[in-house]
């Protein structure tokens, strides 16, 4: 599952895997604007230039949507089990394929980590490879290894210079996972927290944003503090909403 927002923070898009399902729903009375069924597992959400772009994990294609109603505007064929989309600093859609690619929608494609997750920093595009435990720079292939025994699901900017990288233990439903905070220049790591199925993470101004899935909250860390919210709920996928002070969570409760 997946969520982000529009930029005016008028609009939130979901992506419901399971069903195959993409919402559009209006913030902040978070009523059902429109829905379309994709299929293929819908994992990755992206606006960019005016559409929404959705990638297809179990159908090999990344789709755009007109965002105010949902339609389809074209369909792109991508390496297999496309997950997380981004942009690069040449303007292109990009999308992270957990059988270790990086594919862009023009057809290209470079090796990458066998994951789920891309993300930039500066020039350099890195990417996770969740069974071997590291992260990879792409282009060059350089690899920094993660400095515990757990699974990298997903990274995301952390602020200038830095990543941030949230992992799952073995057995990710009772092992501690860990969110890292991943130094770019200095390839260092500093362990932030350690919950259980950390999904996504995010840094918004001077706080860090974990969906603490198996703990069942929201964590917000800023400096050395610590807060939770969402008490109570399997947070997977969470999205800041812009001018408003608050972010949306979603929540499965069948993961």
């Amino acid at each position: 599952m997946a969520v982000i927002v529009s930029a005016d923070g008028r609009a939130a898009y979901v992506a419901d895997s399971s069903p195959g399902d993409v919402y559009a729903v209006s913030v902040p009375a978070l009523t059902v604007m429109w829905r379309q069924h994709v299929g293929g597992s819908p994992f990755g959400l992206l606006l960019h230039s005016g559409h929404l772009f959705v990638s297809l994990f179990a159908a090999e294609a990344v789709l755009e949507l007109e965002p105010s109603s949902g339609a389809r505007i074209a369909t792109h064929r991508v390496p297999a089990a496309p997950a997380v989309l981004g942009v690069d600093d040449m303007n292109r859609v990009i999308v992270a394929g957990r059988q270790g690619s990086l594919a862009s929608l023009d057809g290209a494609s470079r090796p990458a980590g066998k994951g789920f997750s891309v993300a930039i920093s500066g020039h350099d595009v890195w990417t996770e490879d969740y069974d071997r435990s590291f992260l990879q720079r792409v282009g060059d292939g350089h690899r920094v290894n993660l400095p515990l025994a757990v699974h990298p699901f997903w990274i995301a900017p952390g602020g200038p210079g830095k990543l941030l990288v949230s992992a799952e233990g073995a057995d990710e439903d009772a092992d501690p996972g860990a969110v890292f905070q991943f130094d770019v220049m200095s390839e260092a790591f500093t362990t932030l927290t350690s919950p259980r199925d950390p999904d996504q993470v995010l840094q918004s101004g001077s706080q860090v944003l974990i969906a603490a899935h198996g703990d069942r909250e929201v964590l917000a860390i800023e400096g050395t503090q610590t807060r939770v919210w969402a008490r109570g709920a399997p947070a997977v996928a969470l999205a800041v909403v812009p001018g408003m002070d608050a972010a949306l969570v979603v929540v499965n409760d069948h993961e």
